[in-house]
């Protein structure tokens, strides 16, 4: 029985030693989280640009005298400013290769952005009796679509990328003009929908398996809003001659916006 035991813990002492001489084995290494994938979210900010308006007397003439026109012209081409809010949804694909991320994404968002400015009354230089005139501009987007692509570097839970493409709005430009002589208060408005050049750069961060939330810089060239309008009296009112003291003007403007943004994000 003695040998038995003996025999037993021999055993036992020579597998435990032998256990001891092998090598560990290393804990596998978790694969590092990938970025690509569909993703689908919300985005709100806000956007703050510009309108810069020019107006040309192009005629036939009846309303103005020749000296009065240049300041007239000049004072209808003056630039203002615009801001508002921005609010909507995004759907995209993301796909890393290495520690490079591709991106393509499309988004829609209502908007509020708009502004005017008012410049008057002015004396022309040249009227009798003495009579002044006034413009009041303005300026506004009604919503916004944007169709991105973007490159970025994965930085582990977070990249930062540049971005660029195409974005489409409803913009809309007023021009009210208002005169003293004849008297005569008048309002062209011209809307458009408008394609613009969108550039810009933000940063994407990771949370948790399948939620992303970033913030994202644009700026915004859009094509110009154009348009030829009358600028009258009513005839036989006032100062207003039969038929009508009339001249044509040429409108355009130019409007640009800069926004900033934030999404969050769903990846499948």
């Amino acid at each position: 029985m003695r040998r038995i035991v003996l025999a037993a813990a021999v055993l036992a002492l020579t597998g435990t030693a032998q256990a001891a001489d092998m090598p560990l084995k290393a804990a596998p290494i978790a694969a590092p989280a990938s970025w690509t994938g569909w993703y689908i979210g919300v985005n709100g900010g806000g956007a703050w640009g510009s309108v810069s308006p020019k107006v040309t007397n192009v005629g036939p003439d009846t309303f103005f005298a020749a000296v009065n026109v240049p300041v007239v012209t000049g004072n209808g081409s003056q630039h203002f400013h615009t801001s508002g809010a921005l609010a909507g949804g995004q759907i995209g694909y993301l796909f890393q290769a290495g520690r490079a991320i591709i991106g393509f994404e499309v988004a829609g968002d209502w908007t509020d952005v708009k502004g005017s400015v008012s410049n008057g009354p002015t004396t022309y230089p040249s009227s009798v009796p003495t009579a002044n005139f006034s413009w009041n501009l303005s300026g506004k987007s009604d919503w916004l679509v944007t169709v991105l692509g973007r490159i970025g570097l994965d930085m582990g839970s977070w990249y930062p990328y540049v971005t660029g493409g195409a974005a489409f709005s409803h913009l809309v430009y007023t021009a009210n003009f208002v005169d003293t002589y004849y008297p005569s208060n008048v309002t062209n408005r011209f809307g458009r929908d408008a394609v613009g050049l969108a550039i810009g750069a933000g940063a994407e961060v990771r949370l948790g398996q399948s939620w992303m939330l970033r913030g994202e810089y644009l700026h915004i060239e859009f094509d110009k809003i154009s348009g030829n309008g009358v600028i009258a009296c009513t005839a036989g009112v006032g100062l207003c001659g039969t038929p009508a003291n009339a001249t044509t003007f040429s409108f355009n403007a130019k409007f640009r916006e800069d926004l900033g943004r934030v999404a969050l994000s769903y990846r499948f």
